[in-house]
């Protein structure tokens, strides 16, 4: 963990993140429980879901605390600001401004794959907001990249997410089925309707031998709905927004993970699924092809492809072995994710800008 007197001198600020509802937040809930000490996560929220009315209130009260704990709370010296896309990053902008008028050394920890395409759109906007900052915080080797030569950027630094180590396994399958889990956002964006679209067209040659668990909230009612019409009841079980002892329990009972994202950062799921040897089936978008090869811990598929999809899938019921020796490789390529090595890396990073 990051020792109590350097905590004391750091402020993060992002989303709300208790409990955790999304990625993002679920890395923040890690930060404060495992990387942090005790009590020793300093913290202001600056976003929450609801109705529109009270996200401006809560961004309001959040701006107001911001500046009373910078006015009044002088050991502080590092403001880390977690952020996205879209609103997310308009939202931090006006963070990073006020901490610069306070003279704090800011990090501006980017998440998300959809930054690329905010970017595009917003030139200027993002340029002027990074080079307030004293370090650009991205979660891959690829991203750092990017932004060097894309945005000219040279103030990077890799810290990757973290994960807490799993816990053990407990409850044993007692079925021969092939147990496939998705966990995310329900949405178009992240190819879950194609993969049930997929799923439909074979639903012969899977019928009795696979079962899709899925988790996450969203276009639930579409969801369900294209369940029910295509009558895949019997395929494909919706688990509803779990929380981290259901998410437990599906990693444990699940062979292998899916995630068939058009748009994606560095997922929580697929580091998580890694850390409980489980192989991943996605596409190589974002930071994934950081952590999953291509037939060796996984497979990477192009997005929307949900013919190999299905095949990928089919591959891994009917090879057993092979799937678990990918499980194995996906756990021995995660050790930095760890709270130990992440909070390593933190720590060298707080106290290279407090020098």
């Amino acid at each position: 963990m990051i020792s109590v007197e350097l905590s004391k001198k750091i402020l993060n600020v992002g989303p709300e993140y208790m409990p955790p509802k999304g990625g993002i937040a679920q890395i923040i809930s890690n930060y404060d429980h495992y990387v942090f000490p005790d009590k020793g996560f300093r913290y202001i929220s600056n976003s929450r879901d609801g109705k529109r009315i009270m996200k401006i209130f809560k961004l309001i009260v959040s701006l107001v605390r911001f500046v009373v704990t910078l006015a009044f709370q002088r050991q502080l010296r590092i403001v880390h600001i977690h952020t996205a896309s879209n609103f997310s990053f308009k939202r931090s902008s006006w963070f990073v401004a006020l901490a610069k008028l306070f003279h704090k050394k800011i990090i501006l920890h980017v998440h998300g794959g959809g930054f690329k395409d905010y970017y595009v759109e917003h030139v200027d906007f993002v340029k002027d907001t990074l080079t307030k900052c004293d370090l650009i915080v991205v979660l891959t080797d690829a991203w750092a990249e990017w932004f060097r030569t894309e945005v000219k950027v040279e103030h990077l630094k890799v810290v990757p997410n973290v994960i807490p180590k799993p816990k053990q396994c407990m409850n044993k399958r007692k079925d021969e089925i092939f147990h496939l889990l998705f966990l995310g956002l329900i949405n178009e964006q992240k190819g879950i309707f194609d993969l049930l679209n997929a799923i439909k067209l074979n639903h012969e040659r899977l019928n009795g031998r696979f079962k899709l668990h899925v988790a996450g909230n969203g276009l639930v009612e579409r969801f369900k709905k294209e369940i029910s019409t295509s009558h895949l009841d019997d395929l494909v079980l919706y688990e509803g927004w779990v929380d981290s002892a259901r998410k437990h329990d599906l990693l444990c009972i699940c062979d292998a993970l899916i995630l068939p994202s058009y748009v994606e950062g560095l997922p929580l799921s697929i580091l998580e699924a890694m850390s409980y040897c489980k192989p991943v089936i996605s596409t190589p978008v974002g930071g994934i092809p950081s952590m999953i090869e291509d037939e060796v811990n996984g497979f990477l598929v192009e997005p929307g492809d949900g013919s190999l999809f299905i095949e990928r899938i089919i591959y891994l019921i009917e090879h057993k072995s092979e799937c678990l020796f990918m499980g194995h490789v996906s756990f021995n390529k995660i050790y930095k994710h760890f709270p130990q090595s992440v909070a390593a890396e933190l720590g060298d990073l707080y106290e290279g800008l407090i020098e």
